[in-house]
């Protein structure tokens, strides 16, 4: 990120004092939401004496919401056709967390048994902020409309914060001259913020009000690749379903490879005000 404001700097103070025109934008548009893929873990375990077998699978579905964001930005025209411009946006999605959970397992007698499929329901939010350097060809020029071509690099700040629940199956274990198998209703989380490199693109019409002032429509598409983060486990002392079993869970990764496929890229409708200096 510093790296990239930097650049952006000294391209602005080699080119300032160059006879050309220079503008400051902000806005408001409609983005897309983010996609995040349906994932499923499916776990097989049989304990060393080959007293049971378990058949676990935990799956993750996710609704994700649309929303409002906002953008500023700078930019350069070195004439009527070409210019250079680097703009920032917040852009937020909500998330409904579909988890749920089956389990199933089988004595060394052959005798199986399963519980009544559990489900849970929770929320979220993924956040990005895209830092872009583009480049600006403008296709239409009058007294009135001036309709602008863009693309270039981009930066996102991604800030993943998501809320869930999970299955953990456990035993046997010997009580009373008896095997005792249960599972653990553990709450999961994911808390992170990334970086990552992808691009944009799109078009502007802008429409002068004065001299200095215009209002403009814009269209642009973000591009990066998916991000894939896991279900960390929240630590504790967890008490089975039927009580009979107790377990202090000290590994966050307790549910390897449990996995939330987010795609970052989007889309934005925007509108604003760009002012000339």
């Amino acid at each position: 990120m510093k790296k990239l404001l930097t650049i952006a700097s000294l391209v602005l103070v080699v080119i300032l004092p160059l006879k050309g025109e220079l503008a400051v934008n902000i806005g408001g548009f409609y983005s897309g939401a983010f996609k995040i893929d349906s994932f499923s873990l499916n776990t097989y375990f049989k304990d060393s004496k080959n007293i049971v077998s378990f058949d676990e699978t935990n799956v993750s579905a996710f609704n994700t919401k649309s929303n409002f964001g906002f953008n500023a930005g700078v930019s350069y025209f070195f004439n009527y056709k070409i210019g250079i411009g680097l703009n920032a946006s917040f852009i937020k999605t909500s998330v409904d967390v579909r988890n749920s959970f089956d389990w199933s397992w089988k004595w060394w007698d052959g005798e199986k048994a399963d519980i009544k499929t559990k489900y849970w329901k929770d929320n979220g939010t993924i956040t990005t902020i895209p830092v872009s350097i583009n480049l600006i060809f403008r296709v239409v020029s009058t007294d009135k409309v001036k309709v602008n071509l863009f693309a270039g690099p981009t930066l996102f700040l991604n800030s993943v914060k998501l809320d869930g629940n999970g299955g953990y199956a456990d035993g046997p274990i010997l009580h009373d001259k008896d095997y005792i198998v249960d599972w653990y209703d553990i709450p999961l989380k994911v808390s992170s913020s990334t970086t990552m490199f992808g691009g944009n693109g799109g078009f502007e019409i802008e429409y002068m009000l004065s001299e200095t002032m215009n209002i403009f429509l814009s269209a642009t598409y973000y591009y990066a690749n998916k991000l894939t983060l896991n279900w960390k486990v929240k630590t504790g002392q967890y008490t089975s379903e039927s009580g009979l079993l107790i377990a202090n869970i000290s590994n966050s990764d307790l549910l390897p490879d449990y996995n939330i496929p987010i795609n970052i890229s989007t889309y934005s409708i925007g509108f604003g005000i760009k002012l000339y200096l």
